[in-house]
């Protein structure tokens, strides 16, 4: 069961199509970093269907796929336009639903996939990093995109695990790079993948702190 899991996991760790102009990057980032300070400026966004709360700053504004992939098409990468389908298509082959979230300033894209619950431990953490090497590899063979980690944990406490990697994302032609923030959370008997795409550095470990899981 751990395999297939792991596998799925996977899938929402891949990389996705960032929409915005490196501009409007820049323009935005004061915004998100406002968001970071101890007072955390946000709201809560209702899963209800999962009995999760993601709490994110303000600016978010949840997705439907159509406009997800709409987002996706406006990039004009054949590419990444194939690869987002396929994406997506495998999700729910797998039965499994996808929940997005776009950042209005910065076009940032967060993505969420309620998995069956597992508790993990560090060997389990350490597989699924191996399998997201392994598919980052792939994804810079067929595409050229190149990939950097940049940190990768695992914690826990009594009730909880967590697994959290960063990634930066270096487009081939292009002087910018990308981060990629990815988490797999066990808790009160419900896991999830998380992954957040910025053209900038952000720490979400204080919005993951404030997720409500019901």
């Amino acid at each position: 069961m751990y395999k297939r899991i792991l596998i799925l996991i996977v899938s929402v760790f891949t990389v996705s199509s960032l929409t915005s102009c490196v501009e409007a990057v820049k323009e935005s980032q004061k915004i998100i970093v406002e968001s970071q300070k101890p007072e955390l400026i946000g709201k809560f966004f209702p899963i209800e269907s999962q009995g999760i709360k993601l709490f994110l700053p303000k600016e978010f504004k949840k997705l439907s796929k159509t406009e997800y992939l709409e987002l996706v098409e406006k990039s004009e990468d054949s590419i990444v336009i194939s690869f987002e389908n396929e994406r997506l298509r495998n999700l729910y082959l797998s039965g499994h639903d996808i929940y997005l979230f776009q950042h209005l300033e910065s076009g940032s894209i967060l993505s969420l996939i309620p998995t069956k619950y597992f508790k993990f431990n560090k060997a389990d953490a350490q597989l699924l990093l191996n399998q997201i090497r392994a598919n980052h590899d792939e994804i810079s063979y067929s595409t050229g995109l190149k990939f950097e980690k940049k940190e990768a944990r695992f914690f826990e406490t009594r009730e909880a695990q967590i697994f959290k990697a960063i990634y930066t994302l270096k487009i081939p032609e292009v002087e910018d790079e990308y981060f990629k923030q990815v988490y797999f959370v066990s808790f009160n008997k419900k896991s999830f993948a998380l992954s957040l795409e910025t053209g900038f550095p952000v720490d979400f470990d204080p919005f993951l702190e404030k997720i409500r899981i019901l």
